[in-house]
């Protein structure tokens, strides 16, 4: 196995809340009065708190960590630690080769200088010589699609066109170690599938990623999650149970999957509720996989509370690569049941299911969204993002060259002259 590229061992930062002194005085007696205060059992001045305590991870190369937690919790100051920007107080940040790439949106940019003069100055704080910026400068402008806009003052970008070139920058510096801080989330769709193209790209050649966000789509693709809360690792392992502990503990609150909403009851029940969802293959058996062209029949268990006249269910499928939701702006997939049940009413605990004669799906995870709408098929009643994971592998006979795997056979429709 390949040593780590990142290595951070019992690692600890801490700040004052205070502001820093003023004048010579303010800082000769603030010092003072800090020395005379001592340190309390955590080692902590007066005014002092720990952003990080204790923390340790390591990512190899070709692997991606992400980090999450609440604001505060500390994941902006790991990267910041990774780039040599803070020093630890204690513990150990040890990298291997350069990292770089994306913590503060512009961080490095002179606002009053062109984007061609900021590329030149922040090529060279990223590592880069001054020859390599004069031989990448083309490809990095191109990279930013920013070619009409490199001689205008950077100040008067938007806030996508800073991610832009400072990505296109950070991406030429060829980073060992690239770090990212959200600012992705300015950027438009298409320059975000460019990014995210890019970073596997790098992840094939070796290089690690170390990608922080709110927004958990783009956290299930890494290959381990870090889950920072009030400074301390509150778990670190397989993005899945990683993602559940922080939504477990958040309540579900600010992310896109796994979050619930519904109409309650006046016990502030749900007044129906999808209790489990289940795909199940012709035999009736629970699958787990699916092959492209597999059918499946989906059943949907629920509890109605209340009598529901006339319901629809609906249910729709997220591919777990942040690209696709990027590129399509919604689901993959979207089964509804439209007029199925018109002129029915539904209460108390059942189960309806939908027969699908063949998925043809992209490789991958996918989550499942479902929804129960009422009589008027206009507003959900309940609705669960994450209620079910499902995956799509490719078949024995696939190539892996196509988006989707599709069963051929060729043969001559017309002779030919001469056929051999």
């Amino acid at each position: 196995m390949s040593a780590p590229c990142v290595e951070v061992t019992g690692v600890s930062k801490r700040f004052a809340r205070t502001g820093r002194a003023r004048t010579l005085a303010e800082l000769v007696s603030g010092a003072w009065r800090r020395w005379a205060a001592g340190r309390d059992a955590e080692g902590l001045r007066p005014g002092e708190f720990f952003a990080l305590r204790d923390v340790s991870f390591q990512v190899r190369p070709g692997e991606m960590l992400g980090i999450i937690g609440p604001n505060g919790s500390g994941k902006s100051t790991v990267l910041k630690l990774l780039t040599r920007i803070l020093r630890p107080d204690a513990g150990v940040v040890a990298v291997r080769g350069r990292a770089g790439g994306l913590i503060e949106l512009g961080a490095g940019f002179h606002p009053y200088l062109s984007g061609r003069e900021n590329v030149a100055i922040n090529g060279v704080i990223l590592g880069l010589s001054r020859a390599e910026v004069r031989r990448k400068y083309d490809s990095i402008v191109e990279f930013a699609g920013l070619a009409e806009f490199m001689d205008m003052p950077v100040k008067d970008y938007s806030s996508g066109m800073y991610a832009r070139l400072a990505f296109a920058i950070a991406a030429h510096a060829e980073p060992d170690v690239l770090v990212v801080d959200e600012v992705l989330a300015v950027g438009d769709a298409a320059f975000q599938v460019k990014c995210y193209d890019w970073i596997a790209s790098r992840r094939r050649g070796g290089g690690a990623v170390v990608l922080v966000s709110h927004e958990m789509h783009n956290i299930r693709p890494c290959d381990r999650v870090l889950y920072l809360n009030q400074g301390r690792a509150a778990a670190l392992g397989e993005p899945a149970d990683v993602v559940a502990r922080y939504l477990a503990d958040s309540g579900g609150s600010g992310a896109r999957a796994d979050e619930v909403g519904f109409v309650a009851d006046v016990q502030g029940r749900p007044l129906v509720e999808i209790t489990r969802v289940q795909w199940l293959g012709p035999d009736g058996a629970e699958l787990e996989t699916l092959t492209p062209g597999q059918g499946a029949t989906v059943r949907l268990h629920f509890e109605a509370r209340a009598p529901l006249n006339g319901p629809m269910f609906a249910l729709s499928l997220f591919h777990d690569d942040p690209r696709f939701g990027l590129a399509m702006r919604g689901y993959l997939v979207h089964l509804h049941s439209g007029g199925a049940f018109a002129g029915r009413t539904l209460e108390g605990t059942g189960a309806v299911e939908v027969e699908v004669e063949a998925l043809h799906l992209p490789a991958g995870r996918y989550r499942c969204k479902v929804y129960v709408f009422d009589g008027a098929h206009q507003n959900p009643l309940y609705a669960r993002d994450g209620a079910a994971r499902l995956e799509c592998v490719r078949p024995a006979w696939g190539d892996a060259r196509g988006l989707i795997d599709v069963r051929q056979r060729w043969q001559v429709a017309a002779p030919a002259a001469r056929v051999t």
